[in-house]
């Protein structure tokens, strides 16, 4: 592998906004191009011209970007069928976002169809070439679609993006690729996961303790693997369960693209058990279901706004909270303060709330064990705010610890 010249826009000392630019002697590239969704959102540096554009998976804060990158250049944008087709309605609804919350527009409709005329499709194993490059993608892990990008030139580079390494109800673990430099996330450095298969199992119970009590189970989620994955979680409980949201969209995107995920026949019978809500009026009638599954996430909009004012006073219902919740949001002041914002009041809801830890990130021995498994040279971290709690189980590697909009030199 050649000298390479390495600048992250975004995502080097933080979580979100990755992204990476890669400059060799024969060409150039990047790695995603996504945003921060806070309030206002926080962006990536400007775009600069690049050959190619790898895309790792379809969340915004690794493509939130993208069509702006397409609204100043061309290039070939490589990415899973799956990831392609999520993107579009994530993209989509960033753009209503920005309009009605007045933020900065980057990009607009016609930027977002410029992306896929430019789409190059790819599949996991398959080896392509690019500008004196062998690149391999492969699952990640993290959500379906996710990619890990290994690029073979004489030595070898693996960008991870978000990985995952256990098994989930809905994918495969990600499977370390060897290679001589690692470009990894850290979202979850220091942090170790409770099992998942443990936090499952209480997911479980807990659903059915509130619902046989009387209650309704509200649980808020992201519209991308995280409502997928709840619906199988639950299926099999003989429970009554809405979705609602943008979560559907990316359910029938699931369900028309296959070949990603770990049981294509489970998932499509759990989907069938659900019912889906799909405007105002069905709304009105969701609460007559035993749970909600809903958008959004981090409840900052969407249709959970509607379903906790209706249930906010009733202390046999519950918010189960399955997903990290960014600063300044509602479902993080629910979980550290008990109260939140509706209609532009401060509330505290009489409403059982738990945390589920069911993230998509790999906790921290994850990490090191993946780490090692790879067996690079050198390791760049990126994608984390705690970075530096890996470096005592590093010592046997060269450890970058880069930073946003400095460059570096790998060899």
């Amino acid at each position: 592998m050649i000298k390479m010249k390495i600048r992250f826009l975004g995502g080097a000392e933080e979580v979100g906004r990755l992204a990476i630019k890669i400059e060799y002697e024969e060409g150039s590239f990047m790695v995603d191009y996504g945003m921060i969704p806070e309030k206002p959102p926080k962006y990536p540096l400007p775009p600069e011209k690049v050959d190619g554009l790898f895309l790792t998976h379809a969340h915004l804060d690794h493509s939130g970007v993208v069509p702006h990158y397409f609204n100043k250049f061309d290039a070939k944008f490589f990415a899973t069928r799956m990831t392609a087709n999520s993107i579009k309605p994530l993209l989509d609804d960033a753009l209503k976002v920005a309009r009605l919350e007045h933020y900065p527009q980057y990009f607009s409709g016609s930027d977002i169809d410029r992306v896929f005329s430019s789409w190059e499709n790819v599949e996991y194993g398959k080896s392509f070439e690019f500008q004196g490059y062998t690149v391999t993608p492969h699952s990640a892990g993290h959500i379906p679609g996710s990619t890990m990008w290994h690029f073979e030139n004489g030595r070898s580079l693996l960008v991870t993006g978000d990985i995952y390494t256990s098994d989930t109800e809905m994918l495969k673990g990600a499977v370390p690729v060897k290679s001589d430099v690692l470009i990894i996330e850290s979202t979850y450095a220091g942090r170790n996961h409770e099992k998942r298969e443990e936090v499952v199992k209480r997911f479980r119970e807990r659903v059915m303790e509130v619902v046989d009590a009387g209650g309704k189970v509200i649980l808020p989620t992201f519209a991308v693997g995280r409502t997928q994955e709840l619906i199988m979680i639950l299926h099999d409980l003989g429970l009554d369960i809405a979705v609602d949201g943008l979560g559907n969209s990316l359910t029938g995107i699931y369900l028309h693209t296959p070949g990603f995920l770990r049981s294509f026949k489970k998932f499509k019978k759990a989907v069938s058990s659900t019912h889906v809500i799909r405007n105002s009026r069905m709304r009105a009638n969701a609460l007559k279901n035993d749970v909600i599954i809903t958008t959004s996430g981090m409840m900052d909009g969407g249709p959970v706004i509607g379903y906790v004012n209706r249930l906010k006073n009733d202390e046999k219902s519950a918010i189960f909270l399955t997903g990290y919740q960014i600063e300044d949001t509602n479902g993080r002041s629910l979980l550290e303060n008990g109260t939140l914002e509706l209609d532009g009041k401060v509330v505290r809801p009489q409403n059982i709330v738990e945390f589920f830890d069911m993230s998509a990130h790999s906790g921290h021995d994850d990490l090191v064990n993946f780490i090692n498994r790879v067996s690079p040279e050198t390791v760049i971290l990126c994608h984390g705010d705690n970075r530096e709690k890996l470096l005592p189980d590093l010592e046997d590697y060269e450890v970058i610890l880069p930073r946003n909009d400095h460059e570096f030199v790998v060899e």
